[in-house]
């Protein structure tokens, strides 16, 4: 993939270029990816009912950057090896957490896993695996549960919340927005995760909706998770239509509105990297 994108680049499922991650011991993945450049990152990652991606001395699972994992498909867990939070999460849910988190993941599910990462910083400006053979590594055993909290359940689950270093993201704990000025034109945005490097969120449609015009001071990525989705770009007249799983990457600054032309409703995931306003013009 290039440095960076000079225009809207649809990316289809069917076409994406696929990679491996992992060894014997750290356990191995797949990878799906629509961006992988110096200013935008998203994969799909894939795991075999019962998988799990650990570490090991070659592939440590810490990094300098922001992640969130997004499930489509089967049950993920996902733990901090250093402070015993596990936490589970589940189709339409998302797991968030910041740079230097080790994190150990499993699908415990009889059906493939399959979640959306997003990174940022990306790794190619050195957060990957890079940065993560720098740090020293954790060696068992590991803590996968809080055994300083039996006794003290759920009494003590103010003082869990406020030692946290990873975060579920369900539907209550989304920042839901109403996009858009013109009456018939909002959407319904919710804003999974915000910070200086990236913001990731999720559009609903509804049948026939038509979205205003959107901008951002960063680069955008869109995920179609459910649905037929139509993305106009009016300064070049550009129309591109988008099935599920498919993918569309758009520059910086670049002027664009959302159509789903179904009667069906629709759903997209996306993120902007490094910040999202302007955002709605309308």
């Amino acid at each position: 993939m290039a440095d960076a994108d000079t225009g809207p680049v649809v990316v289809r499922y069917a076409d994406l270029e696929r990679r491996t991650w992992g060894d014997e011991e750290a356990g191995r993945l797949s990878d799906w990816f629509y961006a992988d450049n110096m200013r935008l990152n998203l994969n799909i990652v894939g795991m075999a009912p019962n998988g799990a991606a650990l570490h090991s001395e070659q592939n440590r699972s810490i990094f300098g950057a922001d992640e969130l994992f997004y499930v489509l498909e089967g049950k993920m867990v996902q733990a901090n090896p250093v402070t015993g939070e596990v936490m589970v999460i589940r189709p339409g849910e998302a797991t968030f957490f910041r740079k230097d988190t080790w994190h150990h993941q499993w699908n415990y599910s009889n059906h493939q896993l399959r979640m959306l990462e997003f990174f940022q910083p990306s790794p190619k400006n050195g957060t990957g695996g890079r940065y993560a053979r720098e740090k020293e590594n954790i060696v068992p055993p590991f803590r996968h549960g809080r055994d300083d909290l039996l006794g003290r359940w759920p009494m003590a689950r103010a003082d869990a919340a406020g030692e946290q270093t990873m975060w579920v993201i369900r539907d209550d704990e989304i920042l839901w927005r109403m996009e858009g000025g013109v009456r018939g034109r909002e959407l319904l945005v919710g804003i999974m995760a915000s910070t200086e490097h990236m913001t990731v969120g999720k559009i609903e449609f509804l049948g026939a909706q038509r979205s205003c015009e959107y901008t951002h001071r960063g680069d955008k990525v869109v995920f179609v998770e459910d649905g037929n989705v139509h993305i106009e770009f009016p300064d070049t007249r550009q129309w591109v239509e988008l099935n599920a799983w498919d993918g569309c990457r758009i520059p910086e600054g670049t002027r664009h509105s959302f159509y789903n032309m179904s009667h069906e409703s629709a759903r997209c995931v996306f993120s902007v990297a490094p910040e999202y306003q302007p955002g709605c013009l309308g």
